[in-house]
């Protein structure tokens, strides 16, 4: 008999599949009145213009994706903070891990690319009629290129800070984690301001009238690097290490 403290995938899919079970229907709800909001919207552009512009009509589905996605992502543990069935959830037999890959999957790279594929079909959908109505030309947009990828792969990284935020707080997830991080930005900002009165002086910008090639090159190449590869490098596995200890201390 597999010992529930080992991993196993098959555990991990039934998690999957049981938190979609339960949050099917509202996801269905949500997809259907973005997709109504994105074809209506394309119509009337048709109507007015006399054009189908896929590009505007793909970075509006592409934002609805992320703040949906975020609102997924912050109700990933709406279980857990209930009284009633929060105890329930705790002692399902499943490893902290793994639990906490279920969801993450679910509401990160599942998500993601579920998501471009259904903006995809929508907006094939929104052509096809638009070109039926008002004899407009039909564009199709593909997701699967190195712009489609970058977006996917921000999202990856931005939501992780909403998935903590649905694991600390108990209520009102997403507007606290994003008032969370507009304070850290602030702090982030006061703190970098500081640091750059202190190093510029009464330099109030930075070009190469006032500063040597190397301190030039610090500011313009070396800093944006570091946060490049903080971003991409370590802001996911932070957010999703402080989520499972998180989870942990719950289930202590």
């Amino acid at each position: 008999m597999e010992k529930i403290n080992q991993f196993s995938v098959q555990r991990l899919f039934l998690l999957m599949k049981r938190h979609s079970i339960m949050n099917l229907k509202t996801w269905l709800i949500g997809f259907g009145a973005i997709s109504g909001v994105l074809i209506v919207m394309a119509l009337l552009q048709s109507l007015g213009s006399g054009t189908f512009n896929l590009d505007s009509l793909t970075a509006t589905g592409i934002s609805f994706i992320f703040i949906a996605g975020y609102l997924i992502t912050s109700m990933m543990y709406n279980e857990i903070h209930t009284p009633a069935r929060g105890q329930f959830y705790l002692i399902l037999p499943a490893t902290t891990f793994e639990k906490l890959l279920s969801n993450w999957l679910l509401s990160s790279i599942v998500y993601v690319l579920v998501a471009h594929i259904m903006l995809s079909l929508v907006l094939l959908i929104a052509g096809l009629l638009s070109a039926a109505i008002f004899s407009t030309s039909l564009d199709f947009y593909n997701p699967f290129t190195e712009a489609g990828f970058k977006n996917m792969g921000v999202y990856l990284v931005t939501q992780s800070i909403f998935f903590l935020g649905a694991l600390y707080f108990r209520k009102n997830n997403m507007l606290k984690t994003l008032l969370s991080i507009f304070a850290v930005i602030v702090a982030l900002g006061m703190i970098a301001s500081l640091f750059g009165w202190i190093i510029l002086g009464e330099f109030n910008q930075i070009n190469e009238e006032n500063l040597p090639p190397q301190g030039l090159e610090f500011f313009t190449i070396t800093i944006p690097n570091i946060a490049k590869y903080l971003f991409w490098g370590l802001t996911a596995p932070f957010f999703l290490v402080v989520s499972y200890f998180k989870l942990k201390e719950r289930e202590v």
